[in-house]
């Protein structure tokens, strides 16, 4: 293994167990890495907001967090901030589409840190988007409210396959991935993914993707697999994920990051 410089956490399915928590052992190996002088990086389709409320305040000091699958990134060290949105007619096209295929859709925009929807959100739903507790539900937003929309996101359902039509005519126009087990289907700037917004945070720290360790089970982590030096993939990770990595771990519910952290940590003691 390469001397690795930074560890980049997915955070569903990944650092968070089912309960949407992290693990006393995985903090305490996360915080060890950090104060060993290793970057710990978040990177996550999730927005900020609800990133607040899963991850204690320890590794919100840590320095970098990779929002919306790479359309929203806050890195404090450096006091930077980079946005990717859709455009406009980009968002009225999409919608209009997602209705005709089955105007019962809920579709649901992330907007500044805010997300509305088109109609109010039943518990499964809320679900499925990934709601933890204490984050309150999305206010319901009218069409002409679309039109003034800065958008990062775009979420929906995966009813009827609407994936495919959309992947078949926005493909080119937007970044559609599937994940959930192909339940969530998300919508972002066709520039965005996690690797592209890794890229910028690694150059300003001067360390080469080839000294990344990054840990994913699902299919926006690709990128990040392709992309650098050393791929873990859990236990309970998508096969294509597994089938790119340097090594296999637990799963989320069983400490899979933090076994590997702490083996990391062994080896670089050891070295040294």
């Amino acid at each position: 293994m390469s001397v690795i410089e930074a560890v980049v956490l997915d955070l569903d399915g990944t650092l968070l167990n089912s309960r949407r928590e992290v693990s006393p052992r995985s903090l305490r190996a996360i915080l060890a890495c950090h104060q060993a002088g290793i970057q710990v990086i978040i990177a996550t389709a999730r927005p900020a907001r609800s990133v607040r409320l899963l991850l204690p305040p320890e590794m919100m000091e840590l320095g970098c967090v990779i929002y919306y699958n790479g359309a929203h990134t806050v890195d404090a060290t450096y006091e930077t901030e980079d946005h990717l949105w859709i455009d406009q007619q980009t968002i009225s096209d999409l919608y209009e589409a997602i209705i005709r295929w089955n105007s019962g859709t809920f579709v649901s925009f992330e907007v500044l840190g805010t997300m509305f929807s088109n109609r109010g959100l039943t518990q499964e739903q809320a679900q499925l988007l990934g709601f933890p507790d204490g984050d309150p539900m999305p206010d319901v937003c009218s069409r002409e409210d679309m039109n003034q929309f800065l958008l990062s996101k775009m979420l929906l359902s995966n009813e009827d396959d609407i994936y495919t039509e959309l992947s078949r005519d926005f493909g080119q126009r937007v970044k559609i991935m599937l994940t959930d087990g192909g339940r969530l289907i998300q919508i972002m700037n066709a520039g965005v993914s996690k690797a592209a917004a890794l890229l910028p945070v690694l150059n300003r720290r001067g360390i080469h993707h080839d000294q990344v360790m990054v840990f994913g089970d699902d299919y926006n982590d690709l990128e990040l697999f392709d992309m650098c030096g050393y791929p873990v993939a859990m236990g309970n990770a998508i096969e294509e994920l597994k089938s790119r990595a340097k090594q296999l771990t637990a799963t989320n519910d069983l400490d899979g990051v933090a076994i590997v952290l702490e083996s990391l940590l062994l080896n670089n003691k050891n070295r040294n």
